[in-house]
């Protein structure tokens, strides 16, 4: 695996350390980002600027190369209007999902999902939504069913819990 490094914190490069731990361990295509962030901005490389960065920037690359199915939230609200077989996981920790959820969703953090779906979805017809607070979690336990192979349609809510507010 091709690993490249950067990071300078208090004003100390720590990616040469990281470097060496890394080769100790065995990695041989480790490297250092010439010009750090500097030098990737000046290149015309691509910044992210946010908290959870690298999740998030992970969850959005999945989504684009795997496709992972997902739903709006009047798509999800009309499914549960019309009371269809439906069961909605909130992959967050529960203390996340306790400050706000949406309706019928059962906390089922992300790492739970695989073991726990065949219990609150027993029927292979039932449609399974994966939410979150946003989007990442979202994809990232929608995308772990499917690679599962859960025989079941399942979908992220798309935009997760601050999306369904949103829309009302």
């Amino acid at each position: 695996t091709l690993i490249v490094l950067y990071g300078v914190h208090d004003g100390v490069d720590l990616a040469p350390r990281a470097a060496a731990k890394l080769a100790e361990l065995g990695y041989t295509r480790v490297y250092l980002l010439e010009g750090e962030l500097d030098g990737w901005r000046a290149a015309g490389g691509e910044v992210f600027q946010d908290v959870n960065v690298p999740s998030k920037s992970f969850g959005e690359y999945v989504e684009a190369h795997r496709h992972t199915p997902s739903l709006s939230a009047q798509e999800v609200k009309a499914l549960l209007d019309a009371r269809r077989d439906v069961v909605i996981v909130d992959s967050r920790r529960y203390e996340e999902f306790q400050t706000m959820s949406i309706p019928t969703a059962t906390s089922v953090p992300g790492a739970e999902l695989v073991l726990r779906i065949r219990e609150l979805a027993p029927d292979p017809t039932t449609q399974v939504i994966v939410n979150c607070a946003g989007r990442t979690r979202s994809i990232i336990g929608t995308q772990s069913l499917v690679n599962a192979g859960i025989p079941n349609p399942v979908a992220a809510l798309r935009n997760g819990t601050i999306g369904w507010l949103l829309a009302d």
